[in-house]
């Protein structure tokens, strides 16, 4: 996961755009078009209506990214995310053998790797970390626990006439499920306070040296050394999490199990239920949150015991050796928001209105808000088609491009730790589903996050990489209202505006509670805004916004001859 920087860029070429570097592809998809528009007609829509609507609870089952940590933004308020997850073994079954011990010289230690950017330095690798939002040197106070709750994959009790409903659901304020079982006491109970109370998220390197599995350095030879400068490195790991956690819980729970327990990861997840990543804000400390993987995390129990094995001439033969069992942290998983919103913030949802529009939209991800647009304005009741674009449709122009732009309220978008959405996503909020200029957007690039450049919706930085506006490109959905011979494709639909964690992602959470616009239930929004701890505060059509900061709908053209 990068960082998105896109400038703003006043003239581009082909040629530019075709061999452009990720970190400079503004000219790409939206902008391509942008200044001169090959002397094509411009028609800006006269009428739309844009508004916010908070999300209440979402679901945040099995998100393929999870939010960790505290995070406070200086508009919108302060977010609390923890994370409860299923274990299972790397290799079922595993052979543990007899009178295990875990000795000093052993460890049982967590890693979850942070998404970062390596640049080798003066022959030395050096890490920045993305995803990390707030002040990457505040702390929080990180505590892990058993999790004695089973989360499971049906609900046993659907509703026969809701296929939705057989399939569990769960929510970001679901966190008292996990509370009401804890199952140990902590587990990452090292007396280094930054691996619990003061934990950081470090950019540091993870270097392994080689030992003699009884805790003795050696050299390549295998023999003991005392000189740290003749270590020999075993391996070097990313920045990630890397916490010491509880030896006698591990061999209790995990070596010392009855063998049915883990012979596959169906009994094992029933009898070790997971864990529990519980954080709280530190006082006096700024905050900070990251996104992680954790599907990429593993806890490994070293420990030593007896095998016996019988030899080619029918001997047994007992050895006592350094031996051990890898923990992935797969299965079921809950994400868990806990929000303070802000006074600014909660006042402005509470003034929304979806009849006249509103001055601000408020896009928030987690448990947040969500933006709603409505185009073309007063419908004609005898057709059920809006007048505007009754009239657009009799005109048979040819649509070269379509966009939306958004400007960003920089004076609400200011303060430290204040970081913006990378991009904003347009979706199809009265068929819950993608537009058509998403589907029909093949572009890639290196970074996965920026695929779909031409629809885009990636924000535009000025000078000072501060956010300026988001466009977005509908063009074909443009297309498909004015000239479509389908009339299913020229029904004007609801549009709805979310950030996004990763434009791939186009599947749909599930709200807890539905809510209404107009006669229409709202019940879902996508998982991609769900994945995202961020916000921004855009301009919409109200009379207090600056004339030219005001939403608009812009449609280039070609008249029939």
């Amino acid at each position: 996961m990068k960082k998105i920087f896109i400038k703003i860029s006043l003239a581009i070429t082909i040629a530019f755009v075709l061999t452009s570097c990720d970190k400079d592809f503004n000219s790409l998809g939206s902008d391509l078009l942008d200044d001169s528009h090959f002397n094509l007609e411009r028609y800006e829509v006269q009428n739309l209506i844009a508004y916010s609507k908070a999300t209440g609870p979402v679901q945040t089952n099995n998100l393929p990214v999870n939010s960790l940590g505290v995070y406070n933004n200086p508009f919108f308020g302060t977010t609390k995310a923890s994370f409860v997850t299923q274990l299972e073994l790397a290799d079922t079954d595993p052979v543990i053998g007899q009178n295990v011990e875990i000795k000093s010289t052993d460890s049982v230690y967590l890693y979850v790797p942070y998404f970062s950017t390596k640049e080798v330095v003066n022959g030395n690798n050096v890490y920045e970390l993305d995803s990390i939002y707030g002040n990457i040197n505040s702390s929080i106070n990180l505590k892990i626990y058993e999790n004695g709750y089973f989360l499971r994959n049906i609900n046993p009790s659907p509703n026969p006439n809701d296929q939705d409903s057989y399939l569990q659901k769960y929510y970001n304020d679901d966190k008292q499920l996990i509370e009401n079982n804890i199952a140990s006491g902590q587990l990452n109970n090292a007396t280094s306070l930054s691996e619990n109370e003061q934990f950081k998220f470090d950019n540091t390197e993870l270097v392994i040296f080689k030992t003699d599995g009884n805790g003795n350095y050696v050299n390549s030879n295998g023999e003991v050394i005392s000189n740290p400068n003749d270590r020999i490195v075993k391996k070097r790991l990313a920045p990630g999490m890397w916490l010491n956690l509880d030896k006698n819980f591990f061999k209790t729970k995990v070596l010392d199990a009855p063998s049915i327990n883990l012979l596959n990861n169906t009994t094992f997840k029933e009898y070790f239920k997971g864990l529990y990543f519980k954080t709280e804000a530190n006082p006096g400390q700024d905050g900070v949150m990251a996104m992680l993987d954790f599907s990429a995390a593993t806890i490994t129990i070293q420990f030593h015991s007896d095998v016996t094995s019988e030899l080619s001439n029918g001997t047994n033969v007992t050895v006592n050796s350094k031996k051990e069992v890898v923990l992935k942290l797969k299965g079921n998983t809950i994400n868990f928001f806990e929000n303070q919103n802000s006074v600014d913030y909660s006042n402005g949802l509470s003034a929304s209105n979806s009849t006249l529009g509103d001055d601000r939209l408020y896009l928030k991800g987690g448990q947040g808000s969500v933006a709603y647009i409505d185009l073309f304005g007063e419908v004609n009741p005898e057709t059920n088609v809006p007048y505007e674009l009754e009239d657009l449709q009799s005109r048979g122009w040819l649509v070269n491009e379509a966009n939306l732009t958004f400007y960003i309220d920089k004076d609400k978008m200011t303060g430290a730790g204040m970081a913006e959405p990378q991009r904003i996503y347009l979706f199809d909020a009265t068929n819950n589903k993608v537009l058509a200029d998403y589907n029909l957007d093949g572009s890639v690039v290196t970074d996965l996050k920026r695929n779909k450049f031409t629809f885009s919706g990636i924000i535009k930085l000025d000078e000072n990489d501060k956010g300026v506006y988001y466009k977005i490109r509908i063009t074909e959905h443009i297309n498909r209202l004015l000239n479509s011979d389908n009339e299913d494709l020229r029904k004007n639909i609801r549009l709805g505006l979310s950030v996004t964690e990763d434009i791939n992602v186009s599947s749909n959470a599930f709200l807890k509670t539905p809510f209404n616009i107009g006669s229409e239930s709202v019940k879902f929004l996508p998982f991609s805004s769900v994945m995202n701890p961020l916000g921004t505060v855009l301009y919409g059509m109200g009379s207090s916004v600056p004339q030219d900061k005001k939403l608009k709908l812009e449609i280039f053209f070609t008249k029939p001859n």
